[in-house]
């Protein structure tokens, strides 16, 4: 089963959704969206979105109209990895092949665990999408269920990229923003959590 996040260009009514710029997320009960900001220009590098028990880390790139982005990104992933001994390797997933990964970690304990994690490369009309899922939607059992998909990636598949007509370098980021803070004009002054409809923002 191929799916995938289309260009805003093919979107049908996209005012329901998140906008944080270059992405568009759709409204999703119990979802949270954690912005990660650039403490320098305070543009957003990255957004984690948190559904139920699963975690998907997306990041979006320039590319140019003929270029894979994400073969050459894939292979330097996979590289980096052995070079830490990390076990990893090669699948095909929903969106095309992913790396499907166990990485150590350390919760807030001190105690070694370690993670399954999904490096996915999504590539659409002059941009890349590269999604990094970990907690159940990582889990391997969750992922040979027969034509199974996770919920975690029909949130993904329902993503709206808004690329621009910037011209921009391949590899450049898509730059993410903030929610315009006048759609919640009760909010604490100083306080970093925002309520926009069913969305919960951490910035």
């Amino acid at each position: 089963m191929t799916l995938g996040p289309v260009d805003i260009s093919q979107a049908m009514d996209t005012s329901a959704m998140l906008n944080l710029g270059s992405l568009l997320v759709p409204n999703v009960p119990t979802l949270e969206v954690h912005l990660d900001l650039d403490p320098r220009s305070g543009n957003g590098k990255a957004v984690s979105l948190h559904l139920n028990m699963s975690i998907a880390e997306v990041q979006l790139f320039a590319t140019a109209t003929s270029e894979d982005g994400w073969a050459p990104m894939r292979d330097a992933i996979v590289a980096g990895l052995r070079e830490q001994s990390v076990d990893c390797q090669i699948d095909m997933g929903t969106f095309g092949t992913e790396i499907r990964a166990v990485m150590p970690t350390v919760d807030l304990d001190g105690n070694a665990h370690v993670q399954p994690v999904r490096f996915i490369g999504i590539r659409g009309s002059r941009w890349l999408m590269r999604v990094v899922v970990s907690g159940d939607g990582a889990l391997t059992d969750s992922l040979e269920t027969a034509a199974a998909v996770t919920e975690i990636d029909l949130l993904i598949s329902r993503l709206v990229v808004a690329r621009g007509e910037e011209p921009l370098a391949p590899g450049e980021r898509l730059w993410l923003r903030s929610p315009d803070s006048n759609l919640n004009e009760s909010q604490d002054q100083g306080s970093n959590n925002d309520k926009y409809g069913n969305f919960h923002i951490q910035l």
